[in-house]
């Protein structure tokens, strides 16, 4: 069951040019193209005719799409304006549109009721346009329930078992984690002071040592991105007050449900320090190989989940941070649907 009231991220900036692209978003078959001006509009990939797929159809001038089948045209909106073949445009003729807005270099779609589509809820993400940021990125099709990748996030424990070469950290394992929660929002952190800092962590920031003031801050945001500020430091310089003395490393995750079985991962991570040197560059692309661990863990997790439907699962303490976001989640679904 899914949030519908939000906005999810439906794809890089870039993946919509000059063409059509076509993406399954919350089970919804949906066009993106561009309008005249450079803006977004998203559509439901069917004709109203015959229903053939927009996405395999042209966009044309005017920022208009025609209908690869019988060449019906189509505005941002939704209303078909032209049908090659007559003189008028039947009653009715017309598809479903949605709210598109691109922002901080995603386009991020409200897949519910398009009246309350509020842009204040997007995420604020800037430095994926921020020159003092240098910035890696991403895009995963993963075989699972998006709740599995979004609990991943979430939970730091895993990163000594799933990731013994990158991001490993004793300190996580013994340092239980700290939740605030707010109405649309919950906030999750962890400071390790005189802890084993994560080998990419320390490759990236070119950290010198092997103890080091370690720290792990999220924010989960309904219905699905997620927000890292990450980083270590010198211990007791003052990096839990806010003094980075070798940056930080900011990492985002849009996890964007295409079916009940498969999810969207869009992803980067940046860094604010180091911007002209190639190691760190290529040392922070090594987080591309991080996250494919994650999704091999996931994609199995959900092929084990099917196998055995009604097996239960026990808790432990550190699955705080994603029993709470599952239960925000809940709360908001429920509450979307009068319940």
């Amino acid at each position: 069951m899914y949030l519908r009231n939000g906005w999810y991220v439906a794809a890089w900036d870039h993946e919509v040019g000059e063409g059509l692209l076509g993406r399954t978003i919350l089970g919804e078959n949906i066009v993106l193209f561009r309008t005249t001006d450079g803006g977004i509009a998203a559509l439901e990939d069917r004709c109203c005719h015959r229903h053939a797929p927009l996405s395999v159809g042209k966009r044309i001038d005017g920022g208009l799409v025609q209908c690869g089948y019988h060449g019906l045209v189509y505005d941002k909106t939704g209303a078909c304006i032209r049908v090659p073949s007559q003189a008028t445009v039947p009653p009715g003729a017309r598809i479903k549109s949605y709210p598109a807005v691109e922002r901080h270099r995603w386009i991020w779609l409200w897949m519910g009721n398009p009246t309350g589509a509020d842009r204040t809820q997007i995420p604020d993400i800037s430095w994926h346009r921020d020159p003092s940021w240098a910035m890696v990125t991403g895009y995963f099709h993963v075989k699972c329930n998006y709740q599995a990748l979004i609990d991943i996030q979430l939970d730091q424990t895993h990163s000594k078992y799933v990731h013994p070469t990158s991001l490993t950290n004793d300190g996580a394992i013994v340092t239980p984690p700290k939740v605030r929660r707010e109405e649309r929002a919950l906030h999750g952190w962890r400071e390790m002071p005189n802890s084993d800092p994560q080998p990419i962590m320390r490759r990236i920031l070119g950290y010198p040592d092997d103890r080091a003031d370690v720290w792990i801050k999220w924010t989960y945001r309904p219905p699905a991105s997620i927000t890292f500020d990450a980083g270590i430091a010198t211990p007791g310089t003052g990096a839990f007050e806010g003094r980075r003395s070798h940056g930080s490393v900011f990492n985002a995750h849009a996890i964007t449900p295409e079916t009940e079985r498969t999810t969207h991962h869009f992803w980067s991570s940046a860094r604010n320090t180091r911007l002209d040197d190639e190691s760190a560059t290529a040392a922070q692309r090594e987080i591309r190989s991080t996250f494919l661990e994650d999704l091999a863990m996931v994609e199995a997790q959900q092929r084990a989940l099917e196998a055995f439907p009604d097996a239960p699962q026990i808790d432990v303490s550190a699955d705080a941070p994603t029993i709470q976001a599952r239960s925000l989640l809940a709360r908001l679904v429920a509450a979307e649907q009068g319940r």
